[in-house]
């Protein structure tokens, strides 16, 4: 028996140490099979994580960054204990007494991946760091097996400190924050090394969910998370007891909502601008700093102006209808998730309301979504909607709101998300609504719910609110399109009806506090036509504001730099400059304005120009012929002059695009950019002085070193007296002409409308002694604005409400006067100079071109006015 046993007991420790041979040598075979092209460990020692690249306005205020990471390192050595050990409480309270590697729960992971589960857990901080900088986020076997090999190596070759250091900076806090110190400011405005012990613990606590435990997105689960890293920090000694006692039950008060950047068409410029010169993963990555031109204040002005004189029009073309519709019975089923979501989303005010923007429910796929696939549109800072599925991973380009460009870099779920129960069709889209802070002049989607024909209003569900629209703000609500009636709507169900979907904007929220009490509202619709507005500051040529559209989030084409378009009559100063500049021509120069049918010598084409309004004066001067916008008189003068010498004489002035060389070029036929028809414009402000215009003022590297800088080098472009004189027959356009509503503005200005064929494109280019700006409005696809809807009418009131704002506070001043210019008294009805007897004006004109016979005194006959009076009908 004993033999027998003893038989049976060789022949097992023959097995197991043959089993052990074998699997020390599937070890080894492993280790080395996995060894062979693993990343060195040493890279880490002088590891750069991307930095933003941060982007300072005129004003010194941080107006943009650009990022693949949005990272701001810090060091830990500036952070106070307790919130370095709040991440050791939260993952890893060992880690400054293992070597690496947990073995039990790589022994846990090991088992779970036998039986067919995914590889979680058992990652030690440092394991978390080779991880997310040196391998990639799959959850696989093999990624494991590489990341137990890297773990001891990384922590021969790093002290713990460097390690915590690069965990800390590395880790993603959601709402696109990575590292400590962008989370701190995210959420609580302060940096990292100012964090009290519960809001360490907050943040703590996030990177095991990011996008569904941050305390704006739920701040439920995350005081959930901040108890259990608080219980940690005094289980393991970290903090005191006490202490924790004291934080256990304390509200988490997140920062105020910072104000809306402004200026994302501008900033979007520049990093084009930057990525061109310097490479996207510079300036991505690099951790730069640019000072740009742009002044917030009046970009704000430029970006409302644009977005107000957008909307007036589009509402002229009357009203697109619902944006679409929604059972009953799904949004009931929908309402009570929102519900929920509102009720624990965190707040940036105590008082804060947020509402349901709907506007997701408009899509076709809304029975059900994906959320891996949709855009990401959350954040507290960059946009003010909450959406709880949103991920990095998604290339973002910053929304109007934050004015920032971002690429997003793609970032794993983690483990608890991971083993969360898929959440079903109606979880997911109520996850998919974003919520947005309730405050006047919000805009969201919302759900009607009732149309009273009878009470002559309509109730619209937010979910958290009601909105009321009452009719008498919805008359402009004609229906649009072709074989639409045209008249307006008679009664409420006219416009709206029960189920639909519709855009809203909120008014008056006095009463917000009571939910019982319906919101002020008024129907609204993004307008489909677009515009641009860029403003220049002519002593210097910085671009202190840019406009590119009407929303960059819906369309960031910038029609401000990206578009050229017909300038129609706003070319005209150009086609007078000229012909002031021949000395062929003064201001009082009589030109015919008669029909005529041209064949141009350019083109071989018979043509017959026409005016706006399709009549004809007769002989005028030119100032009077620029203020009423004669199309004749400007053919005639080219025509005279030729269109080369009209080019010439533009693009010294700025324009650099193709200009037609034929006789249409005196319409404005020839397409330009807005930026380089507002800077044309200034170099005739500017006396003739022309520099390139000024976006980006200096950029900086990371080390300190100034990498460009720019400064405006000014030439005499055209002769002063000659841009003077253009001035000055533009300021008769602002004084009798298409433009009296500048006179509003209470100071001399100069400027010229202008209206492309078929009323394609209305602009309006105009100065003051301070400021040049250029208001364009049109469709991408060239398609008519309407009848009537001219450049005096579309164009300039945008023009006008910028330069209001940009001129509060500023003195009156004139135009300079410069050497070359002399100012006779002449007789507005002859042209000549008017004598002691006959009443007269001041006339400018170049120095050696004024008349020099005098008019008669007004009752002395002329023989060349017999023809004349008998010719119109006279004695």
């Amino acid at each position: 028996m004993l033999r027998t046993l003893w038989k049976w007991m060789k022949r097992v420790a023959a097995l197991g140490l043959s089993l052990g041979v074998i699997g020390v040598i599937v070890a080894i075979g492993t280790y080395f099979y996995f060894d062979r092209d693993l990343p060195s460990v040493e890279q880490l020692k002088t590891y750069k994580p991307p930095q933003v690249t941060k982007v300072y306005c005129a004003d010194g205020s941080v107006c943009a960054e650009f990022y693949r990471e949005r990272r701001t390192w810090v060091d830990i050595n500036t952070l106070p204990p307790h919130v370095k050990n709040a991440f050791l409480a939260a993952e890893d309270a060992d880690f400054y007494h293992h070597q690496g590697l947990d073995y039990v729960g790589m022994l846990r992971a090991a088992i779970k991946a036998g039986t067919g589960g995914k590889m979680t857990g058992a990652s030690t901080i440092t394991q978390q760091v080779v991880k997310n900088i040196l391998l990639t986020q799959e959850r696989t076997l093999s990624r494991k097996i590489r990341e137990w090999i890297l773990t001891p190596r990384l922590e021969r070759a790093l002290t713990k400190d460097q390690i915590l250091n690069l965990y800390v900076n590395q880790i993603y806090f959601g709402h696109n924050r990575y590292g400590i110190e962008e989370a701190a400011l995210f959420y609580f405005g302060k940096h990292a090394k100012d964090l009290t012990i519960g809001e360490a613990a907050v943040l703590a606590g996030t990177p095991q969910s990011p996008h569904r435990i941050n305390p704006l997105t739920n701040i439920v689960r995350a005081k959930q998370r901040q108890r259990y890293v608080l219980s940690q920090l005094a289980e393991h000694g970290f903090v005191p007891k006490e202490v924790i006692a004291q934080e256990l039950d304390k509200p988490i008060v997140l920062a105020p909502r910072p104000p809306p950047r402004v200026g994302a068409y501008y900033v979007e410029e520049v990093r084009r601008a930057l990525v061109e010169r310097y490479g996207e993963q510079a300036v991505l990555e690099g951790g730069m700093r640019v000072e740009i031109a742009l002044v917030p204040r009046f970009q704000a002005a430029a970006d409302a102006a644009v977005q107000q004189g957008l909307e007036a029009l589009d509402r002229r073309m009357g009203y697109r209808g619902a944006l679409g519709t929604f059972d009953p019975k799904r949004f009931d089923a929908l309402r009570p998730l929102i519900a929920t979501r509102i009720a624990e989303a965190g707040r940036r005010r105590q008082d804060e309301v947020l509402i349901a923007d709907l506007m997701r429910l408009t899509q076709p796929d809304a029975a059900g979504s994906d959320a891996e696939s949709l855009p990401l549109v959350a954040s507290g800072e960059d946009s003010e909607a909450i959406v709880e599925s949103g991920r990095p991973g998604t290339a973002v380009t910053r929304s109007a709101d934050g004015g920032t460009s971002v690429v997003a870099a793609p970032a794993a779920l983690s483990a608890d998300e991971d083993q969360e129960p898929p959440p079903s069709p109606d979880e997911r889209l109520a996850r998919d609504v974003a919520l947005r802070p309730l405050h006047e002049g919000a805009r969201v989607v919302g759900y009607v719910t009732r149309v009273d024909d009878r009470g002559r209003f309509a109730l619209v569900d937010l979910v958290s609110r009601t909105a009321r629209i009452d009719f008498d703000t919805v008359t402009w609500a004609r229906p649009r399109g072709v074989g639409k009636s045209t008249a307006p709507p008679k009664k409420m169900s006219d416009v709206l009806h029960p189920g639909d979907l519709i855009r809203i904007r909120v008014g008056a929220v006095g009463k917000a506090k009571d939910p019982a009490q319906p919101l002020e509202a008024t129907l609204d619709q993004i307008p489909e036509v677009q515009g641009a507005l860029v403003a220049i500051d002519p002593s210097n040529r910085h671009v202190v504001a840019m406009t590119g559209g009407y929303d960059f989030e819906l369309s960031p084409f910038n029609r401000a730099t990206q578009a050229r378009r017909q300038p129609g009559s706003a070319f005209k100063p150009f086609v007078y400059g000229a012909a002031l500049d021949s000395r062929r021509y003064t201001p009082l120069s009589v030109v015919n304005d008669a029909p005529e049918a041209i064949r141009d010598p350019w083109t071989g084409k018979l043509w017959k120009p026409r005016n706006y309004e399709n009549g004809f004066d007769g002989p005028m001067t030119l100032r009077a012929a620029l203020t009423q916008s004669k199309n004749t008189v400007s053919v005639r003068l080219i025509e005279a002059l030729t269109p080369q010498v009209v080019i010439d004489f533009a693009r010294r002035g700025g324009i650099h695009a193709d200009l037609p060389e034929n006789l249409t070029l005196a319409l404005g036929t020839g397409e330009v950019q807005v930026l380089d028809l507002a800077n044309a414009y200034a170099t005739l402000q500017s006396l003739g002085r022309y520099a390139d215009p000024i976006t980006v003022i200096r950029v900086i590297g990371p080390d300190g070193r100034v990498l460009e800088e720019h400064q405006p080098a000014f030439t005499e472009a055209l002769p002063p007296a000659t841009a003077y004189l253009t001035t000055s027959l533009m300021q008769s356009v602002v004084e009798m002409g298409t433009a009296t509503a500048v006179k509003s503005l209470g100071r001399p200005a100069a400027g010229k409308t202008g209206t492309a064929n078929d009323y394609r494109d209305a602009w309006f280019s105009g100065y003051t002694t301070d400021y040049v700006a250029t208001a364009w409005v049109g469709f991408d696809d060239h398609s008519s604005l309407g009848h009537g809807e001219t450049g005096s009418r579309a164009a300039l009131p945008i023009w006008l409400d910028f330069m209001k704002a940009a001129h509060e506070g500023l003195p009156v001043r004139d135009f300079e006067v410069p050497p070359g210019v002399e100012f006779v008294r002449i007789d507005p009805l002859s042209g000549l100079l008017a004598g002691s007897a006959v009443p007269g004006r001041i006339e400018p004109f170049l120095e050696g071109t004024a008349p020099t016979a005098e008019a008669l005194p007004p009752d002395t006959a002329r023989p060349e006015d017999f023809f004349m009076l008998d010719q119109r009908g006279g004695l």
